[in-house]
C-alpha cells in the first residue's frame, strides 16, 4: 500500500515539475479563471434560475438535544477564536503597515522590496518551482531540522509585533457624546 501511495506522490510530483518546465504554468491561472467563467455560464443557461436544492445535515443519532447543543456551544466557541485571531493579525498587519514597530516594517518593506524584484526579473515557472520543491522537500530527514528553526524564528518575531491598540466604546457613551 505505502508503495502505491509513494509511486503516486512520485507521478504528482513529475506532472507538475514537467508542466512547469514546459512552460505551461503561465497558462494555468487564466485556465482555471476560464473554467470557473465556463461553468457559471453553463449553470446560468441550463438552470433558469431554479431553486436551489438545500443541504440535508442528518445530526448523529447517539446524541440528545443536550449533547448536540454543547457541541454547537462548543463549535461557536471555536470560530469566535478564529475570528479572534483573524482580527489579530489584521491588526498587526496595521501596525507593520503604520510603523508602530520600525525595525519589523523595515524588514517587512525590504522584504517586499525582495519578492517585487524577484517577480520581475524571475520567470514566473522557476518561482513556482522553487515553492513547490521547497513545500515538498520540508519535511524530509535532510531539512526538517533547518526548516522547524525558520519556521520559529518566524513566529517568534511575529509574535513581538504588538497588535495596534483598540479601544472598546459601549453605545452608551456614544450616545453621551453626541
Amino acid at each position: 500500500m505505502l508503495d502505491i501511495l509513494v509511486k503516486a506522490q512520485a507521478h504528482r510530483i513529475s506532472l507538475i515539475l514537467s508542466i512547469s518546465m514546459w512552460g505551461w504554468i503561465q497558462y494555468l491561472l487564466p485556465s482555471v479563471f476560464l473554467f470557473i467563467a465556463i461553468i457559471m455560464l453553463w449553470h446560468r443557461h441550463f438552470r433558469k434560475g431554479g431553486a436551489l436544492e438545500p443541504f440535508t445535515v442528518t445530526p448523529p443519532e447517539n446524541r440528545n438535544a443536550v449533547e448536540q447543543l454543547l457541541t454547537l456551544q462548543e463549535a461557536i466557541t471555536q470560530f469566535e477564536s478564529l475570528i479572534q485571531a483573524g482580527n489579530i493579525v489584521l491588526l498587526k498587519l496595521r501596525a507593520l503597515l503604520l510603523a508602530i514597530l520600525p525595525q519589523a516594517t523595515e524588514r517587512v518593506a525590504l522584504f517586499l522590496v525582495f519578492i517585487a524584484a524577484v517577480f520581475a526579473f524571475v520567470p514566473p515557472k522557476y518561482i513556482f518551482l522553487v515553492i513547490f520543491i521547497e513545500c515538498y522537500t520540508r519535511e524530509m530527514p535532510c531539512r526538517r531540522e533547518s526548516s522547524k528553526r525558520w519556521i520559529r524564528r518566524v513566529r517568534e518575531w511575529w509574535i513581538r509585533i504588538p497588535a495596534a491598540p483598540v479601544e472598546l466604546v459601549k453605545p452608551d457613551e456614544c450616545k453621551k457624546k453626541k
